[in-house]
């Protein structure tokens, strides 16, 4: 069985901050096989405290722009994450295998860092924006 796992990432604009971020259109190839050929895919993706956010990915089909969005949850995340316009948005999805051995899943990340004026070998450090809130 092919594996699902993925990762992307992309700077927040002022429109991903306010309404809905456009993700990146590479992400519908890992998304398309779990979607079961409906256009949007209700999931939970877990921060690096393990908390859970309900997210719904969503495909537009119809509409005028072909990049996938997170419609339900999105603003919630935003506000209660302090988000910014300049972070980075990481989120990953990673196959697993049910106890019983049989239909695997996937368990969805999310996070989003800042630069930070904190330097390693002059490179700025990102920082998780949950640390800054």
């Amino acid at each position: 069985m092919a594996s699902h796992n993925f990762d992307m990432s992309k700077i927040l604009t002022v429109s991903d901050i306010i309404s809905k971020p456009a993700l990146p259109t590479e992400m519908v190839k890992h998304m398309i096989p779990f979607m079961n050929v409906r256009h949007f895919l209700d999931l939970k993706a877990a921060d690096i405290w393990g908390k859970e956010w309900p997210l719904r990915y969503y495909t537009r089909p119809n509409g005028s722009k072909i990049c996938p969005i997170f419609t339900t949850g999105w603003l919630q995340y935003v506000e209660a994450k302090g988000v910014r316009v300049g972070d980075e948005l990481i989120f990953s999805g990673h196959q697993v295998t049910a106890a019983d051995g049989e239909l695997p899943g996937m368990q969805y990340m999310i996070r989003v860092t800042r630069p930070s004026l904190v330097t390693f070998n002059g490179e700025s450090v990102p920082l998780d924006v949950e640390y800054l809130a």
